[in-house]
């Protein structure tokens, strides 16, 4: 696909093309090339990652149709408890999925409408949601480095200056997701969305702020909004210019090296003093 901004890329068409993605970046910067590699040869999808994308849906896509959610029975036979080891219960599973639609336990289906209502409740979070476009996918070229370089946007918000990323989380507290954010390499993401969108987007419509929307993922499904400051967007644009580099060389050397092959000291932690 040719450089530019597409509004309506089918997430698996999405994920499918090739070149440097925040998630990849963001892997290579908490772990090692080899890591990444694995995870790019086998991706896989588990029950956190499918409750994030539904939210993600019917959060920021809530005028497209969603597939039929169906959850299971209490039981599968009189004075049987469902459970999906037993062998009713995986051919009713793999039917329902034959037919097309998504099977969330009644504990995720709660949360998943739980998480809607909040945020739709909270004024922060649905005026940042409100006017804009939602899951746009951008392309670039990045000549330097002679790599292609992807992202999808949660969120566009007409005539402002921040970008909008949506995120489910264990905790949306000040103090947690501020750890969260950094161990996660969202900073890095930050930046690689800014980068590219103003890449492509012209001089009448450059962002220069990023903002993330968090829910809580078990109730009560509390709701913060964060404005990236400047101190963690500069870090993200210095880490996301260094894996990017080396994300490019992987790339052309067709080489992902793990771990140094050195012997290295280990010490006590920093917080073993107060154990």
């Amino acid at each position: 696909m040719h450089p530019g901004i597409y509004p309506s890329i089918h997430p698996a068409d999405y994920h499918a093309l090739p070149g440097a993605s925040a998630s990849r970046l963001r892997k290579l910067w908490q772990s090692t090339p080899a890591h990444l590699k694995a995870e790019m040869d086998s991706p896989k999808e588990s029950d956190a990652l499918r409750l994030g994308t539904l939210a993600h849906h019917v959060i920021l896509e809530p005028d497209k149709p969603l597939p039929k959610l169906v959850t299971p029975p209490e039981e599968y036979a009189p004075g049987k408890k469902w459970t999906y080891a037993a062998t009713a219960c995986k051919e009713w599973r793999a039917s329902q999925e034959r037919e097309g639609n998504t099977v969330l336990s009644r504990e995720d289906y709660d949360a998943l409408m739980g998480m809607t209502a909040s945020v739709a409740a909270h004024p922060w979070a649905a005026a940042s949601l409100e006017v804009g476009r939602s899951e746009v996918t951008c392309l670039v070229y990045d000549s330097a480095n002679r790599v292609d370089v992807r992202c999808r946007l949660d969120f566009v918000p007409d005539a402002r200056p921040y970008l909008v990323d949506f995120k489910t989380a264990l905790s949306a507290s000040a103090r947690e997701f501020e750890r969260a954010a950094f161990n996660h390499g969202y900073h890095i993401q930050a930046a690689l969305y800014l980068a590219v969108w103003n890449a492509l987007a012209g001089a009448d419509d450059k962002r220069s702020e990023f903002r993330f929307v968090v829910v809580e993922k078990s109730p009560p499904y509390a709701v913060n909004v964060f404005d990236a400051s400047p101190e963690f967007l500069a870090r993200g644009a210095e880490d996301f210019k260094r894996t990017l580099a080396l994300f490019a060389r992987c790339v052309a050397e067709d080489h992902w090296p793990a771990y140094e092959p050195t012997i290295k000291p280990i010490g006590l932690p920093k917080f073993a003093d107060f154990v």
